[in-house]
């Protein structure tokens, strides 16, 4: 008797854990997580970053750069100076490097006229079992 209370008590525990679970576990796949949290891990891609700045007189400096881990072979990086008009980002003008050391950068200048400008940056990292690429987007500017 007293085993059977002890299982149908057990079987309840479970059957309340159960129940409980798929709904714990939707709120947390459904809930936001904010992009600071957010973490992407690479084999062939250690860091990589972009900037943009405009000097007084128009000048725009863009910057990309990439770095490999050990796993990587070659790089290839283009950085792209963007402007934005009538609603979308156009190309103005883009620079290309690529590279088989431990990174590759664009440092590059550029005149400009007013207007709102960003830096989108491609770069891609090849290894023997594949490749890795991405691209990011340096901070809005407006000259």
């Amino acid at each position: 008797m007293l085993m059977r209370k002890l299982l149908t008590a057990a079987l309840s525990v479970l059957l309340v854990t159960f129940a409980l679970t798929p709904t714990a576990l939707a709120t947390e796949e459904t809930s936001a997580t904010p992009e600071s949290d957010v973490s992407i891990q690479y084999v062939y891609i250690n860091q990589a970053s972009t900037s943009l700045t405009i000097s007084a007189s128009g000048t725009a400096t863009v910057y990309g750069y990439v770095q490999k881990t050990p796993a990587g072979k070659n790089i290839y990086l283009t950085s792209t100076l963007q402007r934005y008009s009538n609603g979308s980002w156009t190309d103005v003008k883009s620079w290309s490097k690529s590279s088989s050391s431990s990174s590759a950068s664009i440092l590059e200048t550029y005149q400009v006229s007013s207007g709102t400008y960003r830096v989108e940056t491609y770069y891609y990292v090849s290894g023997d079992g594949g490749y890795e690429s991405d691209e990011i987007f340096s901070k809005t500017v407006t000259y």
